[in-house]
């Protein structure tokens, strides 16, 4: 691990493409920061294949107040050592309200999964209530905030 360039893997689920938006804002952030960087959606990730990263990034839009089944299932599918090492964070787009406990939720994920240093996250407002229709996308300062959160995880 050490000497090489830094990987990143961003994974996500989406409905609507907003949880797509943050995770391409996160994606962003590495990159500013000289990671190397993949966007996956949760059914394209091989588990073998997170041996390869330094720093996984998880996305999930928050269905009442928890991630998205797809990802829950992906994280509890995982090998119980399977980020061993690696940094990690969570990030949702919430339409309602509780974006923060959906965080709180896929942080202990995480850490069941061994990550090394799990960030809290962001939760940004996006999408309509119990809807699939697209609603509004998230506002600069929450792409801001997504940015800032893949540049935190390149430091770490």
């Amino acid at each position: 691990m050490f000497g090489k360039k830094k990987r990143a893997l961003v994974v996500y689920y989406t409905k609507t493409g907003h949880t797509l938006e943050a995770a391409e804002a996160v994606a962003r952030g590495l990159r500013e920061s000289r990671v190397e960087v993949d966007i996956k959606t949760v059914d394209q990730v091989d588990p073998s294949d997170l041996e390869s990263y330094h720093i996984i990034a998880v996305g999930a839009p928050t269905w009442a107040a928890r991630p998205a089944r797809p990802v829950k299932r992906f994280l509890k599918g995982l090998d119980k050592k399977a980020l061993k090492g690696k940094a990690a964070a969570p990030f949702t787009a919430y339409a309602g309200m509780r974006g923060k406990a959906t965080l709180r939720r896929m942080r202990r994920l995480l850490r069941k999964r061994k990550a090394k240093k799990v960030l809290k996250g962001v939760a940004v407002k996006a999408g309509a209530p119990l809807s699939l229709w697209k609603g509004r996308s998230p506002s600069e300062e929450d792409v801001a905030r997504l940015e800032e959160l893949g540049r935190k995880l390149a430091r770490l």
